[in-house]
């Protein structure tokens, strides 16, 4: 794969073009967006274009021995970091996989390119120490951060990366990447809307997301503050699946219920259809909406966010948590 054929984010691979073109390629640089965007495909072919031996990576797909290599995951002097599974990257990794590297010269390419992914997970001393390796690079390396929350780094970090700040892709352009790769998909137009612009979130949605998001939907639905049974069958329907899908299936309730609420005041404020997410339950969410007020919508989408904070930031009982929110969703 070339720049060429990442869909999107033209402006970055044009810059990132031109470093090399004029042979200004700083030492390091902060890949910084949403996640899923494709920041993670243009840092490795970004690393390509670095070391490409015929110069071609900028037009055409290059078949030279590093492009190849890089592509493979096989080229000593391209190294990607992701610590899968870890919550936190400590500080021995860094001096493990990154300052026990760094000096060392590059085996064959003019430079050796060290990638981080997840950069925003890197701990206070881990973040200390990588930020000696920045103030003192060695002239033949390229570090590449790639994170989702930049402001969890120093800005001592930060500021001595060169910046390239990533955007979510258009709804067409996933749809166009859906069509062109999957063409088993059954809906690429209502897949490209729930991904956001996140081609990740995209490639996820599949059948057993989409009977998920159906029936937590229903759960939503069939809340009544009157009648205590509904939230207890809703609570304990989502309860289940949180046991066993754990922290992300957590995180795709939450998900689901964003985007429901969402479409909700969209319908509510100007009954623009084209913006809506959920457009295959487009009866359900007018029916919806027009029982609620904007300003109850709204408070609704409030709770919603403080109880994802205090599930994330502050460790509160999920099940609990979970039960007074679908209170509030009810009322």
């Amino acid at each position: 794969m070339g720049f060429q054929q990442i869909i999107g984010h033209e402006p970055q691979k044009e810059f990132l073009r031109n470093s090399v073109r004029r042979n200004r390629i700083s030492h390091a640089y902060l890949f910084s967006g949403p996640e899923g965007v494709g920041k993670k495909l243009v840092a490795k072919d970004f690393a390509k274009l670095i070391n490409c031996t015929e110069g071609e990576m900028q037009n055409t797909d290059c078949g030279c021995v590093s492009c190849v290599r890089t592509e493979k995951g096989l080229n000593p002097d391209v190294l990607l970091f992701e610590y899968p599974g870890e919550k936190t990257i400590k500080v021995d990794n860094v001096r493990e996989d990154i300052e026990r590297l760094i000096h060392l010269a590059p085996y064959e390419n003019p430079y050796k390119v060290f990638i981080v992914d997840g950069a925003q997970r890197m701990n206070f001393n881990a973040q200390n120490a990588f930020l000696k390796t920045l103030e003192e690079p060695p002239p033949n390396s390229v570090i590449i951060l790639i994170t989702t929350l930049a402001d969890l780094l120093m800005p001592t970090i930060r500021s001595r990366c060169q910046s390239v700040v990533f955007q979510t892709l258009a709804t067409s352009q996933v749809k166009e990447l859906l069509e062109k790769n999957w063409t088993e998909q059954n809906d690429h137009e209502l897949v490209s809307r729930i991904s956001g612009g996140s081609i990740s979130k995209a490639l996820g949605t599949d059948e057993e997301y989409l009977r998920k998001r159906s029936e937590y939907i229903d759960c939503l639905l069939t809340l009544d503050p009157g009648k205590p049974l509904t939230l207890f069958a809703s609570v304990e329907r989502i309860r289940k699946d949180i046991k066993s899908g754990g922290p992300e299936e957590l995180k795709t309730v939450f998900d689901i219920f964003s985007t429901w609420l969402r479409d909700s005041v969209m319908i509510s404020i100007s009954g623009e259809e084209e913006k809506i997410v959920n457009t295959d339950m487009l009866e359900k969410l007018s029916e919806y909406s027009k029982k609620k007020d904007v300003s109850e919508l709204l408070d609704k989408f409030a709770a919603l966010e403080q109880t994802m904070k205090r599930i994330s930031e502050n460790n509160a009982n999920v099940e609990i948590s979970l039960e007074n929110l679908l209170l509030k969703l009810s009322r």
